[in-house]
């Protein structure tokens, strides 16, 4: 999600709101196809911190921080909402409001970026640790292992290894004045789609906590938890899957209730929660800890540490880091569209082409998949000839795989089919062995 974070209202974050907002509002004109509008259906039972006329207030306040630019919000009778999301509770009215979704994932998202910085000469290696550093008073000198293994010589280093920056900051003798906290965080994608509209559904669990039901393609995946953790090398466990199971069932009104059975892929991630200097972590609740993002500067070892933050104000992140380097003494560039999709102008066309050659059953599931991903590229990379959904449902081509295969940093099946594919989040590995042309394709492309 691409999203301000209507919810820091109840903590009386607005500044966080604000600058969150307008975050959102940069990467969905920057990113028209990769990030769409959503609505979140928020359902409003006796476990929601309010009621409907509070909660038609909050999402007012919140569009107009958000300058308008999302669709306005709404406000639903029990018997409404009933007919619209016909799972719902009855006798719940519900509000709804817009954010920004990304049909794909955040890995994808991450990756355009990246294509970016090649693009603009950066040297990127995946699957590279580092090893040991030495500051000579002047330039570092970093040893390197992995597929990228080697040894670099840098004038500054940015130390941005999340929950493993400690580790980091360990190898290069720095510290730092905030620390984080790390909160553990699962996603559980289901065979069916619990929603009538594609439209994300908002509950409150037990514990008065957020949690979503979120369009996955065909299907839907249900998340998040919130749970402090010491190691972020985190999994998905059985009380893990059956406590958010529990909650999912106790907020909708379904004919057969949801079972680990349904379950066809699962995820779990962490957050880097930051504490300020003096800040008291072990005894906060992961909800009541900032989710701003802080960069600290060594000037002496000319290291710049960032701590914290969402995906949605990546962009803000990243232009204080180039302003810290510029202190430092770097002479930094002004590049013009070193992110976004740039034009739109051959979209119709591109459109026109694939209708003209597949099945119209599947022929805007394929064109949408491959412009948002690739935009005007997909045109090279259709080529001539038949296009066939390869993964039914999800509008991937034999195509566009080898393409990503033969051009985007793909080392293994996951790389390809999580990293840069919503396959391996939206189908089982028993359906995936199943579906013989593609695990030749993938056999023949060495994956």
């Amino acid at each position: 999600m691409i999203w301000g974070g209507i919810k820091y209202f109840l903590t009386f974050e607005f500044g966080l709101v604000a600058k969150l907002c307008l975050a959102r509002n940069r990467l969905m004109r920057k990113f028209p196809n990769q990030i769409l509008q959503i609505g979140i259906f928020a359902s409003i039972g006796p476990t929601t911190h309010f009621g409907r006329p509070l909660g038609t207030l909050l999402s007012l306040m919140y569009w107009g921080t958000g300058s308008f630019r999302t669709k306005p919000p709404a406000s639903y009778s029990a018997s409404t909402a009933k007919h619209l999301e016909p799972h719902l509770i009855s006798g719940r009215p519900a509000i709804k409001h817009y954010e920004g979704f990304l049909p794909d994932n955040d890995s994808r998202f991450v990756f355009d970026f990246a294509r970016h910085a090649i693009k603009h000469g950066a040297d990127l290696r995946t699957y590279t640790s580092l090893d040991s550093a030495n500051h000579n008073g002047e330039d570092w000198e970093l040893r390197l292992s992995g597929s990228g293994m080697g040894n670099v010589s840098a004038k500054s280093v940015i130390n941005a290894a999340g929950a493993f920056y400690k580790e980091v900051s360990v190898i290069l003798g720095v510290t730092t004045k905030t620390t984080i906290a790390i909160s553990k965080g699962i996603h559980l994608v289901l065979g069916l789609r619990l929603t009538e509209n594609y439209q994300a559904l908002a509950f409150f669990n037990d514990r008065k906590k957020l949690f979503y039901v979120f369009p996955m393609g065909d299907r839907s995946m249900v998340g998040t938890t919130d749970i402090r953790v010491e190691d972020p090398k985190t999994a998905v466990t059985k009380e893990d899957r059956d406590a958010f199971i529990k909650q999912l069932n106790a907020q909708m009104e379904l004919e057969t209730p949801i079972t680990a059975k349904d379950v066809v892929s699962e995820r779990s991630g962490i957050r880097s929660l930051v504490v300020q200097e003096g800040g008291f972590a072990e005894i906060q609740d992961n909800y009541e800890l900032s989710r701003e993002y802080v960069v600290e500067v060594n000037k002496d070892l000319s290291v710049v540490t960032i701590l914290g933050g969402k995906l949605t104000d990546c962009i803000d992140v990243g232009q204080e880091t180039v302003r810290e380097l510029s202190k430092l003494g770097h002479q930094v560039a002004k590049l013009k569209n070193w992110c976004g999709e740039g034009s739109q102008l051959r979209k119709g066309e591109f459109y026109q082409l694939i209708a003209a050659r597949t099945d119209s059953i599947v022929a805007e599931r394929i064109a949408d998949g491959i412009w948002r991903r690739h935009g005007e590229a997909g045109f090279e990379i259709v080529g001539t000839g038949t296009l066939v959904e390869l993964i039914p449902g999800l509008g991937i081509t034999e195509q566009e795989i080898r393409h990503i295969a033969d051009s985007e940093m793909v080392s293994t099946r996951e790389d390809l089919l999580r990293r840069r594919l919503p396959v391996q989040t939206s189908r089982s590995a028993k359906e995936l062995a199943a579906n013989k042309p593609l695990e030749k394709l993938l056999v023949e492309l060495g994956l």
